[in-house]
């Protein structure tokens, strides 16, 4: 097994399968990262490319913030495997530039083409219908109210498309915002038919 093999074996054992957080969600976020390489003719680094994404999430069940702990645990199994300082301080930029929180409050930029891709990829996987999913996926397990689980859409989700660096990137959004907000209004709407009014303000 080559190294890149290594680190996604490595991956997948320290991550579970859920559909929000695990595994699974790398594995979207690389079809994503790949669609925005092809469809902006990107110059990247392969290698580079796949150990962001195979590790960007892999602190999650150590605790938040997540991205913090993924380069805690990250940058010695990079080291161990033989990868320069150079290699390893581009990865951990990745891990740390691509969430939303982390990024905001600490002020770190995505210094390479891979930190964009990821950064742009990652929160592409946190729109449409699969983005609804895993948001009510996530709140079910952590007890958060639907009302709660609504503003998180409306505060995080519907300004996540500001946040992104490529043309494809913002044309793939385009069409999920569609259907994340299709879908969030029409569980607002049955709600009210139901008694339950929600109160986003």
């Amino acid at each position: 097994m080559n190294r890149l093999g290594m680190i996604r074996s490595y991956a997948e054992k320290i991550m579970d399968d859920s559909f929000d957080h695990g595994f699974p969600h790398v594995l979207r976020v690389k079809s994503y990262a790949y669609m925005i390489v092809e469809g902006e003719g990107l110059e990247i680094d392969d290698e580079l490319l796949l150990a962001g994404i195979y590790l960007h999430d892999i602190g999650r069940r150590v605790g938040e913030p997540h991205a913090y702990y993924s380069a805690i645990l990250a940058k010695p199994i990079l080291s161990l495997l033989g990868y320069s300082r150079e290699f390893v301080e581009k990865v951990i930029n990745m891990i740390l530039s691509h969430s939303y929180s982390y990024s905001r409050k600490y002020g770190v930029k995505p210094l390479t083409v891979e930190a964009r891709v990821l950064s742009d990829a990652d929160k592409l996987d946190a729109l449409g219908v699969i983005g609804f999913t895993r948001v009510v996926y996530y709140s079910a397990r952590k007890g958060r109210s639907i009302e709660d689980t609504i503003k998180h859409i409306y505060s995080k989700l519907y300004n996540l498309e500001k946040l992104l660096y490529y043309d494809t990137s913002q044309r793939i959004a385009g069409q999920l915002m569609e259907s994340l907000k299709k879908t969030t209004n029409e569980l607002i709407s049955e709600l009210d038919r139901l008694g339950f009014r929600i109160n986003i303000d």
